[in-house]
């Protein structure tokens, strides 16, 4: 991208003034106008779509409220009609004739009324000819209409079998049928049903159905109607057309088509995001991709919900109803595209006009200019130039009369320039030498890379740490010095490429997480940076810190990345040494401990081992012997706790670490001290995962903070631990109800050797650990503390963190 904006920009320079002036007078001519034309498109194509929508909405909303209106009419009439005597009478007769058939027999009975039923064979009480059919075929032939979106009309009774019926259409057993079953549920006065296939006829149905009461209000049967959905909504769907392709559709909740001049009945819209988009819950348009007909364009739809009769069709199958008005898109946009068409034609007219205007204006500027050019590359070769002669009254004509001044200038200046230059270079030249003198003289390696990560610059301690020559490691990576890399040159490679990435990315090193606190070690030098902070790397046996700097020159307008290697290994294995000098330190304070702990277990040891010489029976001995071996594990136990203390762990293994595990050691321990019975302990530890760490570091920490806090209570209080995992991490709180820590001292309680103690009393270096192993594994710790109210130390350990 930058060689072609580079590419780009040297073409422009090569343009010449007059087409310069040209492409900037078409520039800034063309751009106002080709924004304002599309401005004026969108606004207008965005009023369009607006006016559009609101009267498919309006369209769609009174398309529902007539459906509405017709569904109530019909439930209306449905209704009047289960009131009818003769219906009621009938339906009561038919429930008490079935109640006098025995238990027995009632079964065998509707088996076979249903096979002669199935067979259109008549019955005793035929339900084609009673006089309830009768009453049914009258209520058709007053409403024509009705007769002729009729697919059957019928009345069953308590038991859901067939009471009677206009045709054979429906089955003799209804039990299975959901509106019997909600209407003699006794929860529901109107049944409206989903849109349903018969499997006779193939045409797709709904039902409509409403109980059957006698004069004490009793449900004694349920009067059904199943509609062809096609022809019922036909008249009031299909007379609603506007434009070529333009109408209104019923479909449900599920996308289905109940009634389409276009889409048959019982298609289903197969996409799920349109449906969702034309089935709110209020009136409304939207403007979806792909219009449910075929076409995926985008499409405008007005939609609206039938409010009066959802509320039956939510009750009855958790079905909505929707009106769907829809236009096709190529006749629905075709006065954006005319819009369109005539704005384009107008904008290329005025882009033109501008560029002839451009062109006679660029012509009459350029003149004069040419001839100051051409004065200037004579001056430029040495050459005497002759007097300008320009008129036109502007800041052309000024620019002239100063480059004629300048041609007399410079011949008086060019006789002690070339002098000038020389001095100049010869100093340049001091410099660098000067400057690589100083950096081979550098103990710490330096090294400069270019961005392929190829070494540029090494200074004499590189040299001497690889025992190559600059010809064996210049403009080579650090992985090509060597025919096979070690793999710490292959992590130190990898660091370089992640922090060319960050230069690449930001032109600066990617940020690292400060911590709330950094020891301030003596020994290390005086960067305020703790050793442990820094990146390292071992070579051989030399243990390097590295850090890498950014490098911008300016001239070339390009970045380099710098490296610098300092050896730390005498101070690494100084501090090492500290840290197992600060833990042995605290052997004398356990002594007095550690030899109560012993001796209680072995002198119960000593009574029982006596005990089992002089007794006889074996029974009496198995327990007393059990008693020896809990002893001496406990024991054990102890002896364990204390040499694991107080070994160097420089080569342990990762392990995975029971956080809880280690708090209860460092406790056991740390209460073997001389005057500890006073302490009062309060646990409350929560699962933890286990850390990646090595165990007797992660005891190290504990045991150094509860010791701490048990002299700072002088072995009288409360020590509370808990443990608990937040979100990465792994949270220990050690609180103490000791006299606190002074605010001018809180700041420093992790500095090395920094102690309140008297002379002998400590070393000062356990904090100073415990902050310098806590950060080694990317944890965290803070101290909350009030003069008088106690000290929280607050620890936080990464779940996979390590080194």
């Amino acid at each position: 991208m930058t060689k072609k904006r580079k590419s780009a920009r040297n073409s422009f320079l090569r343009m010449g003034l007059k087409n310069k002036l040209i492409a900037i007078v078409i520039v800034v001519g063309t751009v106002p106008l080709i924004l304002a034309m599309i401005f004026s498109y969108l606004q207008g194509n965005k009023s369009l779509t607006q006016v559009i929508g609101a009267s498919f909405q309006a369209l769609a909303h009174e398309t529902s409220t007539k459906i509405d209106f017709l569904l109530k009419e019909e439930i209306s009439k449905i209704t009047h009609l289960a009131s009818h005597p003769t219906l009621v009478l009938w339906v009561t007769q038919q429930n008490k004739y079935l109640k006098q058939i025995p238990l027995s027999k009632i079964e065998q009975e509707i088996q076979e009324q249903s096979q002669a039923w199935s067979k259109q064979k008549s019955l005793p009480l035929s339900p084609t000819t009673n006089r309830a059919s009768h009453v049914l075929n009258d209520f058709l032939k007053n409403n024509l209409h009705a007769s002729e979106n009729t697919d059957s009309l019928f009345v069953t009774n308590l038991k859901g079998l067939l009471v009677s019926s206009i045709n054979f259409h429906p089955g003799y057993v209804n039990t299975h049928r959901s509106s019997w079953k909600k209407i003699m549920s006794g929860n529901l006065e109107t049944f409206i049903g989903p849109l349903t296939q018969d499997l006779q006829s193939k045409d797709y149905t709904f039902e409509l159905a409403v109980p059957i009461r006698d004069h004490e209000r009793q449900i004694v049967g349920v009067l059904h109607r199943v509609y062809s959905a096609r022809d019922y909504f036909a008249n009031a769907l299909e007379t609603i057309t506007f434009g070529e392709t333009g109408h209104v559709m019923l479909i449900n909740s599920n996308g289905e088509v109940l009634s389409c001049p276009i889409l048959p009945t019982g298609h289903k819209l197969d996409d799920p995001k349109l449906v969702e988009a034309v089935t709110g819950p209020k009136a409304a348009w939207a403007q979806t991709q792909g219009d449910g007909h075929g076409s995926e364009d985008i499409s405008i739809i007005g939609y609206s919900p039938l409010e009066k009769t959802n509320q039956y069709t939510l009750a009855s199958t958790d079905h909505r109803w929707f009106t769907f008005a829809w236009q096709a898109s190529d006749e629905l946009f075709a006065p954006t595209e005319s819009l369109l068409s005539w704005v384009s034609g107008a904008g290329l007219f005025s882009i033109l006009l501008i560029v002839i205007m451009g062109s006679l204006a660029a012509n009459k500027i350029v003149r004069p200019i040419r001839q100051v050019q051409s004065a200037a590359q004579s001056i430029g070769r040495g050459e005497t130039v002759p007097p300008l002669e320009i008129k036109t009254g502007d800041e052309i004509e000024s620019l002239a009369e100063e480059i004629n001044t300048m041609s007399g200038l410079l011949q008086k200046k060019f006789s002690g320039l070339e002098y000038q230059v020389e001095a100049k270079t010869q100093e340049v030249i001091h410099l660098k030498k000067y400057t690589d003198s100083i950096l081979m003289s550098v103990p710490e390696i330096v090294l400069i890379l270019d961005l392929d990560l190829k070494i540029e610059y090494a200074n004499a301690a590189f040299e001497q740490l690889t025992g190559y020559p600059p010809a064996r490691y210049l403009e080579h990576t650090l992985l090509e010095i060597s025919p096979e890399p070690s793999k710490e040159w292959r992590a130190l490679n990898k660091e370089i490429a992640k922090y060319q990435w960050g230069i690449k990315k930001n032109h600066s090193s990617p940020s690292k997480p400060v911590s709330s606190y950094k020891a301030k070690d003596p020994l290390a030098p005086s960067d305020g940076n703790s050793k442990d902070s820094q990146n390292t790397i071992t070579l051989g046996d030399q243990i390097f810190a590295y850090q890498f700097f950014d490098v911008l020159l300016e001239e070339e307008k390009t970045r380099r990345i710098g490296l610098i290697m300092k050896d730390i290994t005498e101070e690494k294995r100084l501090l090492d040494k500290l840290t197992q000098a600060d833990k042995l330190s605290g052997l004398g304070t356990l002594t007095a401990g550690i030899a109560h702990e012993m001796n209680n277990p072995l002198y119960s040891i000593m009574g029982f081992t006596e005990a089992i010489l002089e007794e006889k029976q074996i029974s009496k001995i198995q327990p007393l012997a059990r008693k020896v071996l809990d002893r001496s594990k406990h024991m054990a136990s102890v002896i364990l706790n204390l040499s694991g203390y107080t070994r160097a762990n420089e080569k342990d293994a990762f392990k995975k670490v029971d956080v809880n595990e280690k708090i209860e050691a460092a406790v056991e321990m740390a209460l073997m001290a001389p005057y500890t019975d006073d302490i009062t302990l309060e646990k409350n530890f929560d699962s933890v995962p286990g850390i990646l760490a090595k165990p007797e570091e992660i005891q190290q920490v504990f045991l150094n903070v509860i010791s701490n806090a048990i002299q700072a209570m002088q072995g009288k209080g409360t020590l509370t631990l808990s443990s608990r995992q937040d979100h990465e991490f792994i949270v220990v709180q050690i609180r103490d109800t000791g006299p606190g820590i002074s605010p001018e001292h809180i700041t420093k309680v992790f500095d090395p050797f920094f102690t309140t103690k008297g002379q002998g009393e400590g070393t000062g270096l356990g904090l100073n650990i415990v902050h310098r192993v806590v950060n080694q594994y990317g944890g965290n710790i803070k101290i909350e503390s009030e003069p008088g109210e106690g000290t929280t130390f607050v620890i936080s350990f990464p779940v996979n963190g390590n080194k």
